[in-house]
């Protein structure tokens, strides 16, 4: 029986990072829509590009080369990403990429992939990957619009601010990682009454501090 290849979830901090997408197809388009907003700088290159994305095309943010990919100019990139028909193209990149030890996908050839994209969620201060390793994408599918319609029930996602507020007042105040551990279990079960009450510009300290003192003793 084949292993089956177990990745280690991570989050890459891409902003103001040079990627490469090779290809200019639909399924690059989506690669591309993805990278910018992680505020990648990202290049282009292909002899032809989808219409949808000449439509991000910007300079110092996406840039397109309308040419055929070159020889060794994955070299120059943080982060490459291969979209093309061309099997042997593919392969070439992923080689050259290994060689320099530069994080490659190739889309939907997982042999190719030394990172793999995720189904994301994202709602304000939470970004949510969640991956089958490509083995039951109708699964990760219906998990993902399950936990976005949790994320957009809730209550505590409205006021973002008031949950980093929060953290840092607990940090400050208690050194008792059990306490702390309440404190947090307290603000993530307070009700959508209780919670739209609250300020983020004037957040309930006294309050916060209570739960604290409260579980202190």
């Amino acid at each position: 029986m084949k292993s089956v290849t177990t990745y280690l979830p991570l989050f890459f901090n891409l902003n103001d990072q040079a990627c490469l997408v090779v290809g200019g197809g639909r399924v690059a388009l989506r690669k591309v829509e993805q990278l910018l907003i992680a505020g990648a700088k990202v290049t282009v290159v292909s002899p032809q590009i989808h219409p949808e994305l000449k439509q991000l095309l910007k300079p110092d943010e996406c840039v397109w080369l309308c040419r055929k990919y070159e020889v060794g100019e994955v070299s120059f990139y943080r982060l490459v990403i291969a979209t093309t028909n061309d099997s042997g193209l593919n392969r070439q990149i992923y080689n050259e990429c290994e060689q320099h030890g530069i994080p490659v996908n190739v889309v939907d050839q997982p042999e190719l992939c030394m990172v793999i994209f995720p189904s994301i969620i994202r709602k304000g201060i939470m970004t949510l990957a969640i991956s089958s390793a490509g083995k039951a994408p109708f699964f990760t599918k219906a998990l993902r619009e399950k936990l976005e319609e949790f994320l957009e029930s809730s209550h505590l996602l409205d006021k973002p601010e008031l949950l980093v507020k929060f953290r840092e007042f607990v940090r400050r105040n208690s050194k008792d990682s059990s306490v702390k551990e309440r404190a947090y279990e307290k603000l993530v079960s307070c009700d959508a009454e209780q919670w739209m009450q609250w300020s983020e510009s004037e957040p309930p300290y006294d309050l916060w501090l209570k739960w604290l003192e409260e579980d202190n003793g």
